[in-house]
């Protein structure tokens, strides 16, 4: 069995965002389309915009429930051993919802209580949710450390999900939570 397990992190991540705009009026239209490109460049450390800690999975959650996920606590099956992953700072999480038939979304951020009126983000068929904080990060403590999905569906959810951070505790510092 392995002893330890290292990765080497080098990566950019890319948003797109248009924004398009039309006015209607008695002789025609105009349409204003803007685009925005903002690159997050994290790489391989603990400092500022540096990442040393992974995770990524791709789940299946069960119609109409809750799936809680503690940052200080995931585990995660790699070569037939239970990998621990604790991250102290979040750079980035990322839900992407796997699947395209209508009325098949996921909640982000859910009341357990109540998991279809209490929510901070809708991810619907084949969309995706992302937080991305590559500067000074989310500080992760106790209070803080559930990230918490919910599917209100009538039928089972495929999502994939992607986690960067930092392993090593935080310094103090202006990151809010997770």
């Amino acid at each position: 069995m392995a002893e330890s397990l290292t990765d080497t992190l080098t990566g950019l991540y890319s948003i797109r965002l248009n924004f398009t705009r039309t006015d209607t009026q008695e002789t025609g239209s105009v349409s204003q389309t803007a685009t925005k490109l903002l690159n997050y460049e994290i790489t391989d450390g603990d400092g500022a915009g540096e990442a040393d800690l992974v995770f990524s999975d791709t789940r299946t959650i069960p119609a109409n429930t809750v799936e809680v996920i503690n940052l200080l606590t995931l585990t995660q099956q790699t070569f037939e051993v239970a990998v621990p992953y604790t991250f102290r700072q979040v750079r980035l999480i990322r839900v992407i919802n796997n699947e395209t038939a209508a009325n098949r979304r996921l909640l982000i951020g859910a009341d357990p209580g109540r998991p279809q009126s209490t929510y901070a983000m809708e991810v619907g068929p084949g969309s995706e949710f992302s937080a991305i904080n590559n500067v000074d990060a989310w500080i992760v403590t106790s209070e803080n450390s559930e990230l918490q999905i919910a599917n209100p569906s009538s039928v089972a959810v495929s999502y994939s999900l992607y986690i960067l951070g930092t392993s090593t505790q935080a310094m103090g510092g202006s990151g809010s939570g997770a």
